[in-house]
């Protein structure tokens, strides 16, 4: 058995059977960490040396389905695909539950512009992941049930359902008990609307991004790699000295702004872990919005610009997409200007 300390946090690495446990306890309570240990040790060797199991990890999992697979014409897409599972590298494949890989596949379809299609085609590798361990003589996963839908048609709001939803979150409404708390959401979600960026992109905003002066500020993507800037609008100008006002007067005076010191973020509390957002599904209930999420903001944008005239490859730009491909989920609303002028040549 071996316990190492890495920074305040206990680790369990050790063998049984020939299969590795390598665990973080997630506790700096050393008695908890031995409790751990050995329940973790316990179910090990219950699956390999009485039930005659082989645990296997996600990430050997997948690198032998692959090997599997090398040579043959679907071997590109499979390593592709499965990359998907890398949150889940180091679980064993028995122990991740069907639940977590639905919610990892609903994320990046929600916060990273995935197609439900796409991902659906990784959740048949996965499927049949766990078909080709259960061949190979080592313990499967739980298999998945494919996301509904998949015809790229996008949810966003129109003008009133957006004056509708600002009202519900207006702080002023009636229905907040802490303003400021209801003023940083009703922040978020205006910075959401007025960039089409992402929520973590907003959320991971720094300070140094901005540049007051020019009006600009540089959005760095969460996905693809690439920074995009923006010409901040009026709305959003005003919120960002007022923010800013806020946090200078806060570390002036040693106070704490929103739960954060000085940590250079525009909405510092929401920059260092997953931010609750109950709050902005109380608000769609308040409005009377169904099948609204954040997410739904980056849409509203991009269909918003889109009607105003700016061509699809703009939009792209804006979004920071670095392929077309993911702007087209939006081709449908494009103007037909072509059919438009034909028109008024027929009128005439």
């Amino acid at each position: 058995m071996a316990l190492i300390k890495r920074g305040k946090i206990w680790h369990v690495r050790t063998q049984v059977g020939g299969v590795m446990i390598a665990k973080s306890t997630k506790t700096a309570n050393k008695r908890i960490a031995e409790q751990l240990e050995a329940k973790w040790i316990s179910e090990v060797h219950a699956e390999v040396v009485v039930a005659g199991r082989k645990p296997i990890t996600v990430e050997k999992a997948i690198a032998v389905f692959l090997e599997s697979r090398r040579g043959t014409a679907g071997y590109g897409s499979a390593e592709i695909k499965m990359r998907m599972y890398r949150p889940f590298h180091k679980d064993l494949i028995h122990e991740v539950r069907a639940s977590d890989v639905q919610a990892e596949a609903l994320r990046l379809v929600e916060d990273e512009d995935y197609s439900i299609n796409t991902i659906n085609v990784s959740l048949i590798y996965w499927n049949a992941l766990q078909n080709h361990l259960r061949k190979a003589g080592y313990t499967p996963g739980q298999k998945v049930k494919r996301l509904k839908g998949g015809s790229n048609r996008v949810r966003f709001l129109n003008e009133s359902e957006v004056a509708k939803l600002l009202a519900a979150l207006d702080p002023n409404n009636g229905h907040f008990r802490e303003k400021r708390k209801a003023q940083d959401n009703l922040d978020f979600v205006t910075m959401l609307l007025h960039t089409g960026a992402r929520e973590q992109e907003i959320a991971t905003l720094q300070l140094s991004q901005i540049d007051q002066e020019a009006g600009t500020l540089t959005i760095h993507r969460s996905k693809g790699g690439t920074d995009t800037t923006l010409r901040m609008s009026t709305a959003v100008v005003e919120l960002v000295a007022r923010r800013m006002v806020a946090a200078e007067v806060a570390l002036t005076e040693g106070q704490s702004l929103h739960g954060r010191t000085g940590n250079g973020y525009l909405f510092p509390e929401r920059s260092e872990a997953r931010y609750n957002n109950e709050w902005f599904g109380r608000a769609c209930e308040r409005a009377g919005l169904e099948n609204t999420n954040l997410h739904t903001m980056r849409h509203t944008f991009a269909c918003k610009m889109l009607r105003a005239g700016l061509s699809i490859n703009e939009v792209q730009h804006l979004l920071g997409h670095k392929n077309l491909t993911s702007t087209m989920v939006y081709a449908h609303l494009v103007p037909n200007t072509t059919a438009d002028r034909a028109a008024q040549v027929l009128n005439t």
